[in-house]
């Protein structure tokens, strides 16, 4: 019921912080008894039924003016101060009872669980729109954070999800409705044979979640990250994320979706989180997804009876002054910009992306590939065979095993031919004047971009070698 962070740096200095790391949007989480049961509550009796003098004692130093306020206008100078620097808010109902989300027992999962009486929830977020109708910064509201428990089901569904759109949507037209499925916002696939047929007048937005913990089908070990072929593993999560939820943004009938949280332990030491963020960024940069990270925060008041508890997925450090994953610049970059603008008269082209770096192919002095910086990226053009840059139409050459790529004018050899390859199409392969296949291959010890003997390609159950440093990935754009 309070945003965290205020008991470690100003308010001013902590959304300074969102847009110095160029995040333009908060996923502002809050909870329904906020509204319904506790609106009338102060700051500082709330903290008082808790043990944590630390947390008081920090929030009074930083932000002693919130200590005084009722919940609803701690939140309302948090949204002031993301509105003063641009900063948008999707206003999310996390919870009805205020507490960590989630577990299958919280009975905070579904409707008409022991804290989810559908008609407190429909009024707390028509209390919630109704009070920020018209502020400039809010310009989404969501139903609810991952709906979960043994009491899904999708009669419910359907009939209150659909009230509480209409509810909102009636008392504040201006907000996009944001639209979560079931088994904690994983699964929306049955939206394929009955749509959610309601006005909202094109305001309408569906979300989804994924972890590498989520599951994709049988899929439900984050290990299988490790355990199985990286290309294999990818290429189903990629195809499980379309079938149940991806499939909505194509057709006659497409809506707009936000993958409105992800996360991965940004301290870096976990493998599997390493190998499924690299995967994701392909999805997300590839289809230019917005999408809201799991988390920024640092650390918490109070998590499950924990007093400022470390978040390891938190963007920022436990001292909330450093980025805790420190490739975060680079490995973020092309996921923080727009690539692809409806609104643009530019034909598509490609940008050779490198997803384990997070960086961009260019083309330096000595006409050879190397990985840099997203802002002045190369465009590419690909037919299937070749691939031309788009201001000269030299071609992308390979000269040999371990050699560097070059752009030349020679483009009708065979080493001037490219395709997609492995099951999850990120490796680019050529072959050499020998007729041995090369892949594309970043080396950790260079930005110089070489051909390499292909790592897995084939989906072969014991080959668990990294291909990562192989993954080259043609990103549409017209911008």
């Amino acid at each position: 019921m309070i945003p965290e962070g205020l008991d470690r740096r100003p308010l001013k200095e902590l959304v300074g912080e969102l847009v110095k790391n160029k995040f333009n949007c908060v996923r502002l989480t809050y909870a329904i008894y906020m509204w319904t049961r506790y609106e009338h509550e102060i700051v500082n009796d709330t903290f008082s039924h808790l043990d944590a003098p630390e947390v008081v004692d920090g929030i009074t130093k930083y932000n002693p003016s919130i200590m005084k306020m009722t919940h609803i206008e701690a939140f309302d100078a948090v949204v002031n101060e993301l509105g003063n620097q641009n900063v948008k808010v999707l206003f999310d109902n996390h919870v009805s009872e205020p507490k960590w989300c989630c577990h299958d027992d919280d009975e905070n999962g579904f409707f008409y669980d022991r804290h989810f009486d559908p008609q407190e929830w429909i009024h707390g977020l028509t209390l919630a729109a109704k009070h920020f109708n018209r502020h400039h910064a809010i310009v989404a509201m969501s139903l609810r954070n991952e709906l979960h428990g043994p009491r899904q089901n999708l009669k419910d569904w359907y009939k209150y999800m659909s009230q509480a759109a209409l509810a909102i949507h009636k008392t504040n037209p201006n907000v996009l409705v944001v639209i979560s499925g079931l088994n904690y916002d994983t699964e929306l696939q049955f939206l394929r044979k009955k749509p959610l047929n309601i006005n909202l007048g094109q305001k309408m937005v569906f979300e989804t979640h994924l972890y590498s913990w989520s599951g994709i089908g049988t899929l439900k070990l984050k290990e299988i990250w490790s355990k199985q072929p990286l290309n294999r593993i990818c290429a189903n999560s990629i195809r499980g994320l379309d079938q149940r939820a991806g499939f909505l943004t194509t057709g006659v009938n497409a809506v707009p979706l936000i993958m409105t949280e992800f996360g991965f332990d940004q301290t870096g030491s976990t493998v599997e989180d390493n190998k499924f963020l690299t995967c994701l960024q392909t999805y997300l940069v590839g289809r230019d997804l917005d999408f809201g990270l799991w988390a920024f925060h640092g650390s918490y008041y109070v998590r499950e009876d924990k007093v400022q508890l470390d978040e390891t997925f938190g963007v920022l450090d436990a001292t909330w002054h450093k980025l805790r994953y420190p490739n975060f610049t680079d490995k973020f970059q092309l996921l923080q910009r727009k690539n692809q603008d409806p609104k643009s008269k530019l034909s598509n082209a490609y940008i050779m992306y490198h997803p384990l770096t997070g960086k961009c192919a260019q083309v330096n002095e000595n006409n050879q590939l190397e990985i840099g910086s997203c802002e002045n990226q190369k465009r590419w053009t690909y037919d299937g065979t070749q691939i031309l840059l788009s201001d000269n139409k030299k071609c992308l050459t390979a000269a040999g095993e371990g050699l560097p790529v070059s752009v030349s004018n020679n483009c009708h050899s065979k080493n001037s031919l490219w395709k997609t390859a492995s099951l999850s199409k990120l490796h680019l392969t050529t072959f050499d004047q020998d007729g041995k296949q090369l892949c594309l291959h970043k080396d950790s010890n260079s930005s110089v971009v070489v051909t390499s003997k292909c790592i897995c390609i084939n989906d072969d159950s014991l080959c668990l070698d990294d291909p990562q440093s192989q993954w080259f990935q043609l990103v549409p754009t017209n911008v």
